[in-house]
């Protein structure tokens, strides 16, 4: 009968159903049990991560040295040549002596161009007295011509066999001085002051013009040519210090002061030369040898510094992936100079010392990601692992 009723009330008013069915909706989720937190967290994949994986950012200071390899030369050198054909009669000096400058260094056979020279000298004292003669003859001539006794041409003929004459002798006069030029290039000289480096020839071979007989190198003023990537070329600049050693005298240090930069990089490597002059005053150091040292930089920078493999890109602003309170968060940066060897960059802003980075590419997609450390390890500052509290 109860139950009866209760239909009969429902039916003749509608609405108690309703707000019943409302009441027992809200009591059923105000009982359901909610999510917590954690179990949320559960339904994003964490994102795990080595050691390795996560940079400490911290105060860097870019190595103000630029390492490099090069070689000595000397500053001055010259490869003597032969000036004319001739049997090779005295070569007094040797490699490794030293020489002065207009000392005589080789002789030639100079039979024949004696020879040529005493024919142009009797052939000029012959011309000279050709033309006295001929023109004392022009005089007497030019005398008798006004007294009538000559023609005008005849007058004028020894006029021209004057001018003949002249033109011999000028002629002879040039023969004289190209014969003694012969006479002295039979004759070698030292162009400065300096040491044999190579003696090519030996007493008695004939030898023909340009061919090779000495070197000669001055090694008081040394270069050194060192080739250097193009992307620490902004570290040199004129006038700059570097230091280096050779091995043949251990780890003594040797100045050297850059003079000169190639404005070419070459092709095959894409590297500069760059060219510092060497003093040499005791002549220890010799061309040829190979140096090893350091170019330093005064104006290596320093600051914050990440890897360069954490710098991403996103809608065209530079960042990196930070870790705050174990997750991933995006963070924007400005960035300032790169070290190339060290595969370093100095961010300007965005992040403060201390701050702990992805030092991998991730996807940038996993921002908000929760971070789980293999090992349960974050790496400290000193790069060393040590317990995630």
């Amino acid at each position: 009968m109860q139950y009866r009723a209760l239909v009969q009330t429902v039916v003749r008013h509608p609405w108690m159903y309703a707000f019943g069915l409302f009441l027992l909706v809200s009591a059923l989720v105000l009982a359901w049990p909610s999510p917590s937190v954690s179990s949320m967290s559960r339904q994003v994949r964490a994102v795990e991560l080595l050691p390795s994986d996560v940079a400490v950012v911290k105060v860097t200071h870019f190595d103000a040295e630029v390492p490099f390899t090069g070689t000595l030369m000397p500053v001055q050198q010259m490869l003597l040549n032969a000036r004319v054909a001739g049997d090779i009669i005295d070569v007094p000096v040797r490699e490794g002596e030293s020489v002065s400058a207009g000392q005589v260094v080789l002789r030639q056979n100079n039979l024949e161009a004696l020879s040529r020279l005493a024919q142009a000298e009797a052939a000029v004292q012959s011309s000279r007295a050709e033309l006295e003669t001929s023109r004392e003859q022009m005089k007497k001539f030019r005398v008798l011509s006004q007294q009538n006794f000559f023609s005008r041409n005849d007058l004028e003929k020894a006029e021209t066999q004057v001018a003949v004459y002249a033109s011999q002798l000028k002629a002879n006069e040039a023969a004289v001085m190209m014969a003694k030029k012969s006479l002295d290039d039979a004759v070698l000289r030292a162009p400065f002051s300096g040491m044999v480096a190579e003696r090519l020839v030996e007493p008695g071979q004939l030898v023909m013009p340009n061919t090779p007989l000495l070197r000669l190198v001055d090694l008081s003023q040394l270069e050194l040519a060192i080739q250097l990537p193009s992307n620490e070329i902004s570290r040199v600049h004129k006038g700059q210090t570097l230091t280096f050693s050779v091995d043949a005298f251990g780890d003594e240090k040797f100045k050297a002061l850059v003079v000169r930069l190639n404005p070419l990089a070459k092709a095959s490597n894409r590297r500069i030369t760059v060219y510092a002059a060497v003093k040499n005053p005791d002549l220890r150091l010799r061309g040829g040898l190979f140096a090893k040292g350091a170019l330093v930089d005064e104006k290596a920078p320093s600051g914050l510094a990440v890897p360069l493999t954490a710098v991403q890109t996103k809608n065209g602003q530079s960042g990196v992936m930070v870790i705050r309170e174990h997750r991933l968060f995006w963070q924007p940066v400005t960035l300032g100079a790169q070290n190339a060897r060290t595969n370093q960059v100095i961010v300007q802003s965005g992040l403060s010392a201390g701050d702990n980075i992805v030092a991998t590419r991730i996807s940038l997609k996993r921002e908000g990601a929760p971070v789980r450390y293999a090992e349960g390890t974050i790496p400290g500052s000193a790069g060393s692992p040590v317990k995630e509290g």
